[in-house]
């Protein structure tokens, strides 16, 4: 996205926005974009933008986003902290969307030299060297006995199974084990250790992740790939806004899991809930308002007690972790966590909440590791693939190998890669 696009996007949100103020409650930044007392729509605070660089261009625009942001940083720090899941603009009559809004608006903030790299080289995804690729380099976990994009025209396979970067690089035997599963589905497949590029958007480098997601899906058309079945909405939500991905066939992992007729394994049902007889809540990615995940998840989790939290479908929560708002705000990232994986599922009666993203749930991971000690423990939480193979996620060796091999003798060459 260029500069021009980006400003079209945020004068025109601007300009359709009536200043109704719906959204305005339905989120913690609105509340106090203008400062403590000071509330702003999402159309308002784009028509801040826009006003300040309306006729000029070129580095005169950019200029005047500068001296708009050294006036009044709150608005920065607003658009830092949108995690951009656009639940405030569900409910706009002027058909405003804030996720395209503010990554529009972070677009604004990088060109005008507001925000950089700062945070974000670990997560340059369209780098040969990112933190996933790193992880699995260090800790040998590599793919290479599995058909790829590289040589999927030589097995002639016609399937591209995309498990998402938390999943590939985390749970290594549950990757594999789904990878099996397909195949014993009469699917010829080949794996991606791509990601979908979602963090490059969140660092405002939309252009970047325009093009990253462009090379992708000319990869796989040059592979002759037909069809992606993906484990993460999020994932799904890149590839279907990306220009040529209308060749592929996009397919949601629970939808051929419950067209053969998965189940739960009961053992571990039980082992990961911590109790006998537990009650589920399945927790919808905030990119899966259309609930072509957790559609698909509640039909196979139909013989198991279940409850729904507050918010799920198409009023789903963020999980705490999209838009790197942790950069500016870990606080913030916490509680909306806390909100989605302690208080609603403690309100609904959940003894295990079930994630339908990978991400989400090394979110929540994280979020029980950073709790204080002596705190009350919630309900339990886990990603729905745990359930459904035997094969799983051990956060505490990830969360400890990701620390440690900052120290080992990997540590220079990660500094100079990754810093």
């Amino acid at each position: 996205m260029s500069w021009n696009t980006a400003f079209e996007v945020v004068s025109a949100a601007a300009a359709a926005c009536r200043g109704c103020g719906a959204c305005v409650p339905r989120c913690e930044v609105l509340a106090c974009a203008g400062g403590a007392d000071e509330p702003l729509s999402v159309g308002e605070v784009a028509a801040a933008f826009a006003d300040a660089a309306a006729g000029d261009d070129g580095e005169a625009a950019r200029a005047a986003v500068a001296a708009l942001a050294a006036e009044r940083p709150e608005l920065v720090l607003a658009v830092r902290r949108c995690c951009m899941d656009g639940f405030c603009t569900l409910v706009c009559p002027d058909g405003i969307d804030a996720r395209g809004v503010f990554s529009a608006l972070r677009v604004l903030l990088h060109e005008a030299r507001l925000t950089g790299d700062d945070g974000f080289t670990m997560t340059r995804v369209d780098q040969e060297w990112h933190i996933f690729s790193a992880y699995r380099a260090v800790h040998g976990i590599f793919y290479n006995d599995l058909p790829s994009l590289e040589n999927a025209r030589a097995w002639g396979t016609d399937t591209l199974f995309f498990p998402g970067c938390s999943l590939v690089s985390y749970a290594p035997e549950l990757t594999r084990e789904v990878f099996a599963w397909l195949q014993e589905q009469g699917a010829s497949v080949a794996l991606s250790a791509d990601c979908c590029g979602s963090p490059l958007r969140s660092g405002g480098f939309a252009d970047r992740c325009e093009a990253h997601k462009a090379a992708l899906v000319s990869r796989a058309r040059e592979a002759g790939i037909k069809r992606v079945v993906f484990v993460c909405p999020g994932c799904r939500d890149e590839w279907e806004t990306t220009a040529g991905a209308e060749a592929f066939e996009l397919v949601a992992l629970p939808e051929l899991l419950a067209a053969a007729g998965a189940r739960p394994r009961p053992e571990k049902v039980v082992a990961l809930a911590g109790c006998d007889d537990p009650v589920l809540a399945m927790f919808d990615s905030c990119h899966d308002r259309d609930g072509r995940f957790g559609g698909p998840l509640r039909r196979i989790f139909a013989d198991c007690q279940s409850v729904e939290l507050g918010h799920h479908g198409k009023s789903a929560l963020c999980c705490g972790a999209a838009g790197a708002v942790s950069l500016v705000d870990q606080p913030l990232c916490d509680a909306r966590a806390h909100r989605v994986l302690d208080e609603e599922p403690r309100e609904a009666g959940a003894d295990l909440v079930v994630a339908n993203c990978p991400t989400c749930a090394y979110t929540f991971a994280a979020t029980r590791r950073g709790d204080a000690a002596g705190a009350v423990a919630g309900p339990a939480f886990c990603q729905y693939l745990e359930l459904l193979f035997e094969a799983g996620f051990d956060w505490s060796g990830v969360f400890g190998r990701l620390e440690s091999m900052w120290s080992g003798e990997y540590g220079p060459w990660l500094a100079q890669e990754l810093l």
